[in-house]
């Protein structure tokens, strides 16, 4: 994986390092702090995966242009040797996911609002003409050095899939993905895919959804958070253009189910934001478990914990097998 360090000379030939710090977050990339003799400090991520890194680039940037949500500023992105490399502005602030719970009930409402108000916001400004994965488009994306800039108009979806046949491996990856512990409610929910996939992806009206952008895991273990409520929203890798009713119920069981006994009054504030934007979706059952199943279980094979202090294997797998059977 490329040293950041040779990131940072192709995009700041003039500026000395005088320290590289990693930074532990997530599983696909490496990131790293890299602070310079003279200048502000830069966060470094790089990886193997080009494609992905580039999408996450575009899409960040994407954001900044079309909503309110505070995201870093991307600095540079490119190629080096075999590997890509993003670089973005470092932001200070606190993991939200360690402070959350522990907020005072109205600014965790507050927080709550404003993640429903920023998937709100995503969805009102990207929208494509089928589900997928979402890249960046454009000839200048092709080169060794990406662009510093981009809009939504920027980001398409290459290969066209049938709705049903999309939502299908969306979620057989995900059930596939379980372990043995959800043999039980896993097929309970294969047999409703086999089913009734086609009653997942269409609104109230009994139209297709409209696809819309999907940032899958837009949640508080991926933002910053300061005296002035959310200071960065982080990690927009992977995107893809998915039913809105997938999204919000991922999101919404990631900011609020994810961390307290009884949420009630953060998942009515979540949805309140999302309504300030624009209308919440009907969430058929099946998106609903399909979304917690994607998020159970991680891109390593790892049951993801819940709750801050994270519980336990054992107890992961009861939170994550109990939300699934209480949304059949």
């Amino acid at each position: 994986m490329t040293d950041p360090r040779a990131a940072v000379r192709r995009a700041f030939p003039e500026r000395d390092v005088a320290s590289v710090s990693p930074v532990r977050r997530g599983n696909r990339k490496a990131t790293a702090v890299v602070e310079f003799t003279v200048g502000p400090p830069v966060v470094v991520q790089t990886g193997g995966d080009v494609d992905a890194l580039r999408s996450e680039a575009a899409v960040t940037m994407a954001i900044d242009d079309a909503t309110s949500i505070p995201v870093p500023t991307v600095l540079a992105g490119g190629l080096a040797g075999d590997d890509a490399y993003v670089i973005t502005e470092l932001v200070r602030g606190e993991d939200l996911h360690e402070r959350f719970a522990g907020l005072d009930p109205g600014r965790r409402r507050e927080i709550a609002r404003s993640f429903g108000r920023y998937l709100g916001e995503i969805h009102a400004a990207a929208t494509f003409g089928s589900f997928g994965d979402v890249e960046p488009t454009g000839e200048e994306w092709a080169g060794e050095e990406w662009p510093t800039e981009a809009t939504v108009s920027t980001l398409g979806v290459h290969e066209h899939t049938e709705p049903v046949a999309w939502l299908g491996r969306y979620g057989r990856a995900a059930l596939d993905r379980l372990p043995p512990a959800f043999d039980a409610v896993a097929a309970r929910i294969r047999r409703r895919l086999d089913e009734a996939a086609g009653d997942a992806v269409r609104n109230a009206a009994g139209r297709v959804s409209e696809p819309v952008l999907f940032p899958w895991d837009l949640r508080p273990g991926n933002a910053l958070v300061g005296e002035g409520g959310v200071a960065a929203v982080l990690d927009w890798e992977s995107p893809m253009a998915a039913p809105a009713a997938l999204a919000v119920a991922k999101v919404e069981y990631l900011v609020v189910d994810w961390y307290l006994d009884d949420p009630s009054a953060e998942r009515a504030a979540f949805r309140a934001g999302y309504e300030a934007v624009r209308r919440y979706p009907e969430v058929d059952p099946l998106a609903r478990a399909l979304a917690i199943a994607d998020t159970a279980v991680d891109s390593t094979g790892a049951v993801t914990n819940p709750m801050y202090p994270e519980v336990g294997r054992e107890a992961a797998i009861g939170f994550h097998r109990h939300a699934l059977a209480r949304t059949l």
